[in-house]
């Protein structure tokens, strides 16, 4: 099933390259813009299933306009940026996938599951929080946990996430609040039950 995908970037021709993959792999491109102003209107009004985000954009950078989204209405954002020095910001703002330009066709659908994956698992912290901006940072510490996790043991992303959701479950707390006490524990500054 294709989704609903608006592109935000200012380069023309890679604009039109992720253009032309994403029709190719049967998803439909609802908008191509080029401001980080643009992405922001244009995801608040159509509620796209997928955005891939430009980082330097003119009016708006991309993580700004990504940051607003996911606190308002939030939607997978894949970052696609020439910068390697991004990922840990765009992950605080909510993306839920980062990668380098340029992207080739056989990495879209692997990027696209990857970030729609994450987003499930964002919705269940969001679920849990009584605003965008906490959502984002309850997120953010539930991927420190998941990514402890990995660092650490080994795990795939969705097994920490699953050890997270079980954490939750057995104490009844939140996904945000076992995460914190998952990654004291791991320092030793906690016991769990």
């Amino acid at each position: 099933m294709g989704l609903r995908v608006v592109i935000a970037e200012d380069e023309w021709i890679i604009a039109a390259t992720l253009r032309h993959q994403l029709l190719t792999l049967g998803h439909e491109v609802t908008a191509t813009v080029g401001t980080g102003a643009e992405a922001l209107a244009v995801g608040l009004a159509d509620g796209p299933d997928l955005t891939l985000m430009d980082v330097q954009m003119p009016e708006m950078d991309g993580l700004t306009a990504t940051s607003r989204l996911m606190a308002t209405r939030p939607h997978p954002v894949v970052i696609v940026t020439g910068r390697t020095t991004n990922r840990a910001a765009a992950e605080e703002v909510g993306a839920m996938e980062y990668v380098l330009k340029p992207v080739l066709t056989h990495q879209l659908p692997i990027i696209i599951e990857a970030a729609l994956a994450r987003f499930r698992r964002f919705c269940a912290v969001r679920a849990e929080s009584t605003e965008g901006a906490q959502a984002l940072r309850d997120w953010t510490q539930v991927q420190r946990a998941v990514r402890d996790f990995m660092g650490a043991e080994g795990m795939l992303e969705e097994e920490a996430f699953a050890r997270i959701r079980d954490v939750a479950t057995a104490q009844h707390i939140t996904l945000a609040e076992a995460s914190r006490h998952l990654i004291e524990a791991r320092r030793g500054r906690r016991t769990l039950l």
